[in-house]
């Protein structure tokens, strides 16, 4: 009879103060304080069947902001080298806080403090893998459930100006994602395990002004889960590229109220989705009692659940490769190499580092887009996809900042009504806006755009992404969805 086991693990990944932060752009200085601990969550998940482990996945929930999918993938080859499963098997998913630590591979901006962060990348991952290797030590019998809540605390930020121009804002009238995917991991008493929650939104609660570190709204909301249902509580960051906190990121130096009301708030949504789901009872038979006035009543019994705890356990992973939008001429791209460097030249003399900052990644694009066009070649940029199936329920992740309706197309379309589409999953290779998102005229390589979705320089890719690469994406994502089905 096939069972299901779960284990659970999580570590300490603060850094070292000094260092600087990445997500934002204007945050000016370095880490000064912790404001609460990150953390690195480890759920490993095995079926077995006659004594013999039959698959195994792992989990893992970060509190850090982005790394690239090739370096992501090293982490994932330790992972699955520890716990004695493939890289496919297992799953890095990243809550995108801005008040996290920048990592070695990026920003180039901050290359001077790269051994420092080489040192804390090192010991992130021997941490993760850490709590990994506790998680499958741990594993025990465990039945599972899913469910949804909804949640209010995000809002559009792809406000439009009175120039037409999309910007950082709030739009009410356009849509979201208000969905929040619960799975509930528990023993066979039903008391929790784990309860993994996921939501789009993006983590910026903690503002620029602030120098600390920060898991941000979803460290607060996991501590309130953690209180009322108990278990370990992690959280998966959803489609929440054109998500924003409702009220903005944090203008405060000290955000910490805000932060933990919408942590609260969102927290208060898991768990009355949660404290729904039953794994070790279910509805029996109606039964009919009599009563004082004499005609019929009937009560609902809970019975013991029985049966197989394990239908299915598995994953399936694919590199996507997504084409650019064309590539300028060699003495176009040379002109706008000159034109940054001069934007470097002048923000240096001006001395704010946040234009330093700003205009020595733009420089450092323009080289990029400069041997790009040297080469003369289409130019591609690669996404990772991957589908996890436990029983009936699916965890699709994405290697990009998803906008929430990539997350309600693919949910849509999918075999299984109980499908969370995550994005910032085994690394962020870029922004990827649905077509309608595209400036009306078209991507331009010299355009200023207000929005950092369309920033695709700040990923250092050459060019945009066409605009058909969404909708690729979800029909990749569809098809690898069905793999499983």
């Amino acid at each position: 009879m096939p069972s299901l086991q779960a284990g659970i693990a999580r570590r300490v990944i603060n850094p070292p103060l000094g260092v600087k932060t990445v997500g934002f752009t204007s945050r000016e200085g370095v880490v000064e304080a912790i404001e609460s601990d990150l953390t690195a969550t480890c759920l490993v998940l095995a079926s077995r069947d006659g004594g013999q482990t039959t698959s195994k996945v792992a989990i893992v929930a970060l509190d850090l902001c982005m790394a690239a999918p090739a370096r992501v993938l090293e982490w994932r080859r330790a992972i699955a080298d520890t716990i004695g499963t493939s890289p496919s098997h297992v799953m890095i998913n990243f809550n995108h806080t801005h008040s996290g630590p920048a990592l070695p591979d990026r920003p180039p901006e901050f290359e001077f403090q790269r051994p420092m962060l080489q040192a804390y990348q090192d010991m992130m991952v021997a941490r993760t893998v850490e709590a990994a290797a506790e998680a499958d030590r741990g594993l025990r019998d465990a039945r599972v459930a899913g469910g949804w809540g909804e949640s209010r605390i995000g809002i559009n930020r792809r406000e439009v100006g009175p120039d037409g121009m999309v910007f950082l804002g709030e739009a009410p009238g356009k849509p979201i994602d208000p969905a929040v995917g619960v799975l509930r991991v528990d023993d066979l008493s039903g008391r929790p395990l784990a309860v993994l929650f996921s939501y789009g939104c993006h983590t910026v609660v903690v503002g620029p002004r602030s120098p600390v570190i920060s898991p941000d709204f979803p460290g607060a909301a996991r501590d309130v889960v953690e209180r009322v249902m108990g278990g370990t509580a992690m959280f998966l960051q959803a489609c929440g590229g054109d998500i924003m906190p409702v009220g903005g990121m944090g203008y405060e130096t000290d955000c910490r109220d805000a932060k933990n009301r919408i942590g609260t708030m969102l927290a208060g949504d898991v768990v009355a989705a949660g404290a729904g789901l039953r794994t070790h009872l279910k509805r029996g038979e109606r039964t009919w009692l009599g009563s004082l006035l004499g005609k019929g009543m009937t009560l609902t019994p809970w019975v013991p659940v029985e049966g197989d705890s394990c239908s299915y356990l598995g994953a399936v992973t694919e590199t996507v490769r997504l084409n650019l939008i064309d590539l300028p001429t060699v003495a176009e791209a040379e002109a706008i190499r000159t034109e940054r460097l001069r934007d470097l030249a002048a923000a240096r003399a001006d001395g704010q580092e946040r234009n330093i900052q700003v205009a020595m990644r733009m420089a450092v694009w323009a080289d990029k887009l400069v041997e790009a066009a040297d080469a003369y070649a289409p130019t591609t940029w690669d996404f990772v996809l991957q589908a996890i199936r436990i029983n009936d329920l699916v965890l699709l992740g994405i290697s990009a900042e998803t906008f929430a309706a990539t997350g309600l197309a693919i949910k849509a379309r999918s075999p299984f009504p109980h499908t969370q589409v995550l994005g910032y999953t085994n690394g962020v290779s870029c922004y990827l806006p649905p077509a309608h998102d595209y400036p009306a005229g078209g991507w331009s390589v010299r355009g200023r755009y207000q929005i950092p979705d369309l920033v695709f320089q700040s990923y250092l890719l050459p060019t945009g992404l066409r605009p058909d690469s969404e909708q690729r994406v979800v029909d990749r994502s569809l098809a690898l969805i069905q793999l499983l089905a």
